[in-house]
């Protein structure tokens, strides 16, 4: 006589890593990866809104870990195994972006199990000066630009936008005196002062431009934001810049610093920059190292140059 299974129906299921019993089929695909999961996973971080930026900067992470993953089935110990060995040759500030990466396919993919915690990592108090740049900086990137790229440098300077944004500024808004923005899953209005508005305009007289985004490729497309690096980079190279100094979101550090220096509102700054925290907005405004030394300096030359230390003087020599 044959024996029987008692429970046929667990045939057709199989147990994955954290105990569940799913499907054959649905445990394949979430336990597999490929660059097909990563097309599909595209086009959903695209209907949620994200920059293209954010889709190609997740996009590179993911893939990484797939080449890494191969054949393998998907698990915990294998996600940490990897960014373990990331950790060793990236910085931790690199490691927690694909960390963030990471975890937004694996809540897409129901594997939670799989998600991990950031790394903590201390953020840093002080602005190294290898990419503080100053306004002599700018004034000297100037000096040597041809007509696009004066527009495009004074662009950035006059207003803090992210180079995401700048396809944003077409003729017809530079005229209006405002440009409406969405980028990130957000719209903001950037204002435009007078001067700004009639340099943007000049150039575009001057360049043919009648109509549409100003700062253009021969095709009629707007600059990518790797082309406007390259740009910068040469410009820098031009110039004599440290490159370290030059690339689009120094010019939005640039701004900010000299916007603060001018107005000390910080919350007026928070605007005019898009933040929706002030905590975002101070970070634009940290000292530099170099400025931090020149304070301890200061505050050493005022003690010594007292006869009685200032913890004594301040007791007049009466103990608590």
């Amino acid at each position: 006589m044959n024996a029987v299974n008692p429970m046929p129906e667990l045939a057709k299921y199989t147990q994955l890593d954290f105990g569940l019993y799913v499907p054959v089929r649905v445990a394949e695909q979430i336990s597999r990866l490929d660059l097909g999961t990563l097309d599909l996973y595209r086009g959903y971080l695209r209907g949620r809104g994200k920059s293209p930026a954010t889709v190609e900067k997740y996009s590179r992470h993911i893939r990484s870990f797939i080449l890494y993953l191969g054949e393998r089935s998907l698990s915990p110990g294998l996600v940490r195994n990897w960014l373990e060995a990331l950790k060793q040759v990236r910085s931790i500030r690199t490691v927690n972006g694909a960390i963030s990466a990471l975890n937004g396919l694996f809540r897409w993919l129901r594997r939670n199990d799989c998600t991990v915690c950031f790394y903590r990592c201390q953020e840093a108090p002080y602005r190294e000066d290898e990419r503080n740049l100053e306004r002599g900086d700018f004034d000297r990137l100037l000096e040597g630009s041809d007509r696009r790229m004066r527009a495009l440098l004074l662009a950035f300077y006059g207003t803090g936008i992210r180079v995401s944004e700048l396809r944003f500024f077409t003729v017809e808004a530079v005229r209006s005196g405002r440009v409406e923005v969405d980028n990130k899953g957000k719209h903001r209005t950037v204002f435009l002062d007078p001067g700004t508005k009639d340099m943007l305009l000049n150039y575009c007289r001057s360049a043919g431009i009648h109509s549409g985004v100003i700062f253009r490729n021969r095709h009629g497309e707007a600059l990518s934001r790797v082309y406007i690096w390259r740009l910068m980079k040469a410009q820098a190279r031009r110039t004599g810049v440290p490159l370290s100094k030059v690339f689009p979101h120094n010019l939005r550090h640039l701004f900010a610093v000299e916007r603060y220096r001018a107005e000390h509102d910080i919350e007026s700054l928070r605007l005019d920059l898009g933040h929706s925290l002030i905590a975002t907005t101070q970070r634009y405004l940290k000292e530099t190292v170099s400025a931090h030394f020149e304070r301890v300096k200061m505050r050493t030359a005022f003690q010594e140059n007292k006869k009685t230390p200032p913890f004594l003087r301040a007791t007049e020599g009466k103990f608590c």
